[in-house]
């Protein structure tokens, strides 16, 4: 055994003679050389180095095993019957609502409304409408800015002037338009109007021909415009209340050439106003969809406490059908009641005249009627 040891020893180790040799308590030292992990001294031969220099004095602690990385999960392959593809969200319910989608003119509340080029035009963020003859023109609504390049939508307010052309209004701003074009150097400031407009922006502005002035309303009062002098006529602004019967803060007006009416829109409904006698029609205000754009649908009657048409068909359907069951209710029982009776009356017969006799005489007058 120690010839072994020492053959082992001085074929792959070095010794470290600073040590002394006795006593060896830990008498072996060395610088191992060999680099062999694998290397596992045999069982007998470790008992008897124990046994003749002892067991070691404190045992190593064990060493930490590698990480091992687990192991490869192979996926199955998909089944072509079935489709793994991720499913689409579901679309919402309901009526769609989103961004730039057109409204329907008879849902009402536009922004304003005006005659240009007597025709109205009809504006409601940013969209407008060409109404003409009770009726929207076909294309229409369509971008405001498709139209006059340069515009805003959701716009205060709109008329034309004496020169024919389109001015604009939104907030502290005005915007003039020959036709489709943006004059040069607009927009302009509420302002340079003249001194005592309402700097803020204005509810509605109407030009008056006959006497070549033009009227802005802001909430309760209104003021009057030289076209010609291009200034405020002093004086203003006024209440409201001397157009006797219209509403404060009106969304559009427009003058009637033909009729020699103004009329005042706000929401879904108009006023008529007489010039002459700077008054309102009895009979007002309507419904500005009804009589001016040709709607005649559900929300008028619906305003007026009526029910749809659909509902009144529902109902009509219902008491159809109560009145059948009704009907079938009481005729079925008085037939089976009247088949009840004759059976009754056949058995009554039978037992009567007896069955031969009453067999023949069936015989006999079914021979005589052939």
């Amino acid at each position: 055994m120690t010839y072994f040891l020492w053959q082992f020893m001085n074929w792959d180790m070095l010794w470290d003679w600073s040590i002394p040799m006795t006593p060896l308590p830990s008498w072996l030292h060395f610088t191992s050389t060999w680099k062999q992990d694998n290397f596992k001294l045999p069982n007998d031969d470790l008992q008897g180095i124990q046994k003749i220099y002892g067991p070691p004095d404190k045992i190593p602690p064990p060493t930490r095993p590698l990480p091992t990385v687990p192991p490869h999960r192979s996926i199955p392959p998909a089944d072509p019957r079935k489709n793994d593809r991720p499913k689409p969200p579901r679309p919402p319910t309901g009526r769609p609502s989103y961004p730039g989608a057109k409204p329907n003119i008879c849902d009402g509340n536009f922004n304003t409304l005006a005659i240009l080029r007597r025709e109205m035009f009809v504006f409601k963020d940013q969209w407008f409408w060409r109404v003409r003859n009770n009726r929207v023109m076909d294309g229409y609504p369509m971008q405001i800015t498709y139209f006059w390049r340069g515009l805003p939508p959701s716009i205060d307010a709109v008329y034309e002037n004496s020169d024919g052309n389109f001015v604009f209004f939104k907030g502290n701003k005005y915007w003039v338009f020959k036709d489709t074009t943006l004059q040069p150097g607009y927009p302009h400031d509420l302002i340079t109007l003249g001194s005592g407009i309402p700097p803020h922006g204005i509810d509605s502005a109407i030009w008056w021909e006959d006497v070549g002035k033009t009227y802005f309303f802001k909430g309760d009062r209104y003021w009057r415009y030289s076209e010609e002098m291009k200034t405020m006529d002093p004086g203003y602004p006024k209440p409201i209340t001397v157009w006797k019967g219209i509403p404060e803060s009106p969304q559009g007006a427009f003058v009637h050439k033909e009729n020699g009416f103004t009329y005042f829109y706000k929401g879904k409904e108009y006023w008529k106003f007489n010039n002459q006698i700077l008054k309102v029609e009895p009979g007002y205000p309507r419904s500005i969809l009804k009589d001016f754009m040709g709607c005649d649908g559900p929300t008028d009657r619906v305003k007026e406490g009526h029910s749809p048409p659909d509902d009144v068909d529902i109902v009509i359907k219902l008491d159809n059908t109560a009145s059948t069951v009704k009907a079938i209710a009481i005729v079925i029982p008085c037939i089976l009641a009247l088949c009840l009776l004759v059976l009754v009356y056949t058995v009554f017969q039978f037992k009567r005249k007896g069955t031969p006799r009453h067999i023949l005489y069936c015989k006999r007058s079914m021979q005589e009627w052939v």
